[in-house]
């Protein structure tokens, strides 16, 4: 009976273990799966908020062109194109006319540097600030002279090395063209992106985060934080920065050439002008707080696994000891089969599901045949080895649903449900035959112990409901058994 109780106990430990795990393994996987949706999200909110500074951003430099395209227009509006688009001035009055309106002009646009007239040769005819008339401008459109017919507007970047001011400077050109193509002249204005570069880098954002401003080619017109001359030039980050220019609007994941870094860039059009604001925030930053409360999870989800097998295994030892306790209580310690108190229980049980189903039940009555004699020629502990010997051979014989019970001393009782007499008397008969065969008990000494056993049959009556009724019938068939000879069955009188 302990082997099987350890191997029950052994199941219960495999099985509730892997229900555990499997308990475990499910929270790990929705926890597992819930810190991707909240990653994501994380992602996707990073996204928005990069793509919403990137607007604001596109708005505040879209102001300052649209409103620099007011100005250029008001000044063209101002002049007389056939007259005043000549260098030289005829004279020193239209000079300082025009040198007067420049300069009023320019100072209603904050970070307008300049403002000229160039003529058809794009010679400047007049300037706002700097004292340059007569040379000539080296806009891209100045070498063809040829431009689109009426008002175009064109933007080019002069870095500082080009530059007459020896700064980097967006020009933004609204040119004149004849019917036929050819350049007439044009009012140009001279954005200092110092003054973008300052107004980006007063912006607060996050640690890791970039804001540019750049042209559809990827020029990079302003940018927080400022790259170093050498990088800004760098041939790689400048195909990286066009690629992101000509996205548009929207939201992308790139890797940084210029730190390696991934980000969520927000990418803006400025306007229907040629120019992007783009914001990228760091992927790093932005879920360094969700990386934290995935470790503390997962620290707390380890704990919670160790703390779970740990009251497993104290509920398995506790079940298991109050198991092997109520098995102690129940079974006798030699033999491993039932005691008095649980056979009697046992089988009362079996006698009233007997009558109420009508099912037959038998029990037989063992008792070793001299069993005095055993003990008095080798000793008690060879008397207990020919006990445990007749219980090993009952087990053997009985069906899963049989009970067998020790009653004291050398007599055991066996109950059969669903067994007549008819099949009480084979199973006592097959017992007998077996246990008289039984050669493996040695004594002490070693020598071979063989030994007998006899045998009394009863099976239940109708008006039977208590089982001493039937033991005392197969006890009376037991003392039959030994008074006429023994190692033989005796089955009750009808």
């Amino acid at each position: 009976m302990y082997s099987i109780l350890k191997a029950v106990h052994q199941r219960r430990i495999i099985g509730s273990h892997l229900a555990l795990a499997a308990l475990l393994s499910g929270m790990a996987l929705y926890l597992r799966s819930d810190f991707q949706h909240e990653r994501q999200r994380l992602i996707d909110e990073t996204g928005q908020m990069a793509l919403h500074r990137s607007e604001l951003i596109s708005r505040a430099f879209g102001d300052t062109f649209l409103i620099t395209d007011y100005v250029l227009r008001d000044v063209l509006g101002r002049i007389d194109p056939r007259h005043d688009l000549s260098y030289p001035t005829r004279d020193a009055a239209q000079a300082r006319r025009l040198k007067t309106l420049l300069a009023e002009k320019a100072g209603t646009v904050t970070g307008l540097a300049d403002l000229a007239l160039l003529d058809e040769n794009c010679l400047f005819v007049a300037v706002s600030h700097r004292d340059v008339e007569g040379r000539k401008s080296i806009q891209s459109f100045c070498e063809a002279r040829r431009v689109a017919p009426g008002e175009a507007l064109h933007f080019e970047y002069m870095p500082a090395e080009r530059s007459h001011s020896r700064r980097p400077v967006l020009l933004m050109s609204r040119t004149l063209g004849l019917a036929d193509g050819r350049l007439q002249g044009a009012a140009m204005a001279v954005i200092d992106l110092d003054i973008a570069q300052r107004w980006l880098e007063g912006v607060r954002t996050d640690s890791n985060a970039v804001m540019a401003l750049l042209d559809r080619e990827g020029t990079l017109l302003a940018r927080n934080p400022p790259l170093p001359a050498t990088r800004a030039s760098d041939p790689a980050l400048a195909a990286r920065r066009a690629e992101l220019a000509q996205r548009g609007h929207g939201v992308f994941q790139t890797a940084a050439t210029e730190d390696g870094r991934l980000r969520v860039a927000g990418v803006s059009p400025v306007g229907r002008l040629p120019f992007v604001a783009a914001v990228g925030y760091d992927l790093e930053t932005a879920l360094r707080g969700w990386h934290y409360r995935r470790l503390q999870f997962m620290v707390g989800f380890l704990v919670l696994s160790g703390l779970s097998f740990l009251a497993l295994r104290i509920y398995l030892i506790t079940l298991a000891q109050r198991e092997k306790l109520r098995l102690q209580a129940s079974t006798d310690p030699l033999t491993g089969a039932a005691n008095r108190r649980a056979f009697q229980r046992s089988g009362q049980a079996e006698i009233a599901r007997a009558q109420r189903h009508g099912h037959a039940l038998s029990l037989l009555m063992v008792d070793i045949d001299k069993f005095k004699l055993v003990n008095d020629s080798w000793g008690h502990p060879t008397g207990d080895r020919v006990i445990q010997a007749l219980a090993t051979t009952i087990q053997s014989l009985c069906r899963g649903h049989d009970l067998c019970g020790r009653l004291g001393g050398e007599e055991f009782a066996i109950l059969l449900p669903q067994s007549d007499l008819a099949g009480a008397a084979a199973m006592a008969e097959r017992l007998r035959v077996a246990v008289q065969g039984v050669t493996d008990v040695r004594s002490d000494g070693g020598q071979e112990v063989r030994f007998t056993i006899s045998l009394g049959a009863a099976t239940l009556h109708g008006q039977d409901d208590k089982l001493d009724a039937l033991l005392q019938r197969a006890d009376r068939a037991l003392y039959q058994a030994k008074e006429t000879g023994r190692n033989r069955v005796v089955l009750e009188q009808a």
